[in-house]
């Protein structure tokens, strides 16, 4: 099943006289299956809306579905939908929280029970 965002704005910071709009009523559809590449300017809204994809961020309004359920139900499995979309962060060094790269490697299978 695919992806989809439906008319999904996210403002940063909503709540402060600093607040930002990073995605305007954005609806786009991804198949299942499907590899995406997003280009754009810096701050244009890539990695804000790549982390809408598998729930890292919920959008300020409308809604991010996958396989036909919305995802921000508290009875969605955020953790299943994290195991089917996969994100490759901008600063991969932001990542890295073990001593070592064997137990770094290992943290993603070890907490999916593998």
């Amino acid at each position: 099943m695919a992806i989809i965002l439906d008319h999904v704005s996210y403002i940063y910071d909503s709540d402060t006289k600093v607040s930002h709009a990073a995605l305007k009523d954005v609806s786009v559809q991804i198949p299942d299956g499907q590899f995406i590449g997003l280009i754009g300017h810096t701050g244009s809204g890539k990695s804000t809306l790549i982390q809408h994809l598998n729930g890292l961020l919920q959008p300020t309004s409308g809604s991010v579905f996958y396989n036909g359920k919305d995802i921000s139900d508290p009875d969605f499995d955020r953790r299943k939908l994290r195991s089917k979309v996969g994100l490759v962060f901008q600063y991969p060094e932001h990542q890295l929280f073990e001593e070592t790269v064997f137990k770094d490697v290992c943290f993603g299978p070890k907490n999916l029970g593998v």
